[in-house]
């Protein structure tokens, strides 16, 4: 149980205000122009080339330029409190740590113990601070939001949908993002001191449930919210003092509107997988070590019917369907030789037991490839993805130990696909990360691959022909339409990408919204969207 406090305590314990501060006087440029982090933007070196919120009004994520060099810095922009708005958060911060207990914090239902606390301790201080303004108890709440119930100082990059991971090499160096666009970032947020960097890293700790100290100083734990965090505490390990790197799990991952948006896919590509997923057709995605292997998996799973019933198996959580009729498995390593550990074979075994429409494996490097394709071969769709550089290379793995997948099952893969990571000039002449898809295979038969699309470096720009299409021709054999009809099938699924796409419709939850109202409806659907547009423009 939590002490109470009362009004009247907090009047005898709180400062007497002075009469000069009866009123304080906040100016525009003290909330607008004083924030929590050095901003780099504000140098006359530096433009930025980005900007969008994170956390509105309060936090804003900036990609800014340095213009001698063309380096990109990412940069958190936060709302910063003045020096009587600071006052008020401090004592509202140590009255709500004097209340609660530590066996408080341990419990699973302590962040509504937290969350209620605060608020009552919130109105008490606002009684006892009546002239302070509406804006100023706003930023105070959104910084008690952030250090007790978010991330504190990273908070801001942990709702950045576009950061896949967050690391911190030690002491006086900037913490570093992995952006989806940008690739490998520094930021503008840097721990001084070791006590700062260790107490973080406590928290986090704590908030993974897990003990970090000497004794123990390696952490390897999952965050709420499915975050992956990997850590080594103080100096036992690692020279430069503590270290940390999150592997985010987004809520809004990356979607096919997105990849058309980034230019990694064109739309005429996009309604032809659409069309394939449509008709569950096997898929194979290939690509190296961070080419955005598993973040296109989802993106072209969010393509499915929402009547299919799905089971996805993976080594950690990361793929997000929104499909109710779904099943997330998760492999456990086992610490004890063996004993208890579930891998990806025997998930993929059990699988079928759960009589899917769809089965996909986040990646396939072993034995489970041979279940999955077995699985396949009785009438189960797949989808799943393979580290190679292209398809010579992933039939070679496929039919190698320790996959053994036999030549003749090769044709189950229907279309292969094959993402990288490249770099382009924008048009400043800079060079730029970027991903692209860069070729699209449909299998024939075991070394007979016919490449119906690909991205001409020379000049950024996707093709597509389908007149060899095999892929078609089993679509056209399921579902008895011609191919005209397909193509006229194609073509109105590229115009509610493109409308997606032109209107800003990005977000996982959007997205998804009109891929299943077009699955429904698809002539209404088109009407209240890129039609509509269209006849009223």
């Amino acid at each position: 149980m939590s002490r109470k406090i009362s009004a009247g305590f907090l009047q005898k314990i709180l400062p007497k205000r002075r009469k000069e501060e009866e009123e304080p006087v906040i100016k525009l440029e003290e909330i607008t122009k004083v924030y929590s982090h050095e901003l780099l933007s504000a140098k006359p070196n530096f433009r930025v080339v980005e900007s969008y919120p994170v956390n509105e009004p309060f936090a804003w994520i900036n990609i800014v330029e340095e213009i001698d060099t063309g380096l990109l810095y990412y940069e958190v922009y936060e709302i910063s409190l003045t020096e009587e708005e600071r006052r008020i958060y401090n004592q509202i911060y140590e009255h709500l740590m004097w209340e609660l207990k530590p066996s408080e914090a341990l419990r699973t239902d302590s962040v509504e113990v937290l969350r209620r606390t605060a608020a009552r301790v919130m109105r008490l201080f606002q009684l006892r601070f009546t002239r302070t303004p509406a804006l100023s108890w706003n930023k105070i709440n959104y910084y008690i939001e952030r250090d007790i119930f978010g991330y504190g100082v990273l908070d801001p990059i942990f709702r950045d949908r576009h950061v896949e991971d967050i690391s911190c090499n030690g002491v006086g160096k900037p913490v570093y993002v992995w952006h989806r666009r940008y690739e490998s970032l520094p930021t503008n947020i840097v721990f001084r001191t070791e006590e700062e960097l260790d107490s973080y890293l406590l928290k986090l700790a704590h908030k993974a449930g897990k003990h970090l100290s000497v004794a123990y100083p390696t952490l390897d734990a999952i965050l709420p919210g499915g975050h992956r965090l990997a850590a080594t505490f103080s100096r036992e390990v690692s020279t430069g003092g503590s270290t940390f790197t999150i592997r985010k799990f987004s809520e809004s991952p990356i979607t096919i509107a997105d990849m058309i948006k980034f230019g990694t896919i064109d739309p005429d590509m996009a309604a032809y997988l659409w069309l394939a997923m449509d008709y569950k057709l096997t898929t194979l995605i290939l690509g190296v070590t961070g080419a955005g292997k598993t973040s296109t998996l989802n993106a072209i799973a969010t393509l499915l019917r929402p009547t299919y019933k799905v089971v996805t198996i993976e080594d950690t959580p990361e793929l997000r369907l929104p499909l109710e009729n779904w099943v997330q498995l998760v492999s456990r390593p086992s610490y004890l030789g063996g004993v208890g550990e579930v891998t990806l074979f025997h998930l993929v075994k059990m699988s079928l037991r759960y009589r899917p429409d769809v089965i996909i494996v986040g990646e396939i490097r072993g034995e489970e490839a041979y279940v999955l394709f077995q699985s396949i071969a009785t009438g189960h769709s797949g989808l799943t993805t393979l580290h190679a550089e292209g398809i010579d290379a992933a039939v070679k793995r496929l039919t190698s130990p320790p996959m053994n997948i036999p030549p003749s099952y090769i044709p189950l893969i229907n279309i292969a696909l094959l993402i990288r990571r490249i770099t382009i000039r924008d048009e400043k002449g800079n060079l730029r990360p970027a991903r692209k898809i860069v070729s699209i295979w449909e299998i024939k038969d075991y070394e007979d691959y016919v490449e119906i699309a690909r991205w001409d470096p020379a000049t950024n720009t996707f093709s597509i022909d389908l007149a060899k299409s095999i892929v078609l021709e089993r679509i056209m054999a399921l579902s008895g339409k011609s191919r005209d009809s397909l193509l006229e099938e194609l073509k109105n699924r590229r115009a509610l990408i493109e409308w997606l796409v032109k209107t800003g419709k990005t977000e996982y939850k959007e997205v998804a919204t009109w891929i299943h109202r077009y699955y429904i409806d698809p002539v209404r659907t088109l009407r209240e969207g890129p039609l509509y547009e269209a006849y009223t423009s």
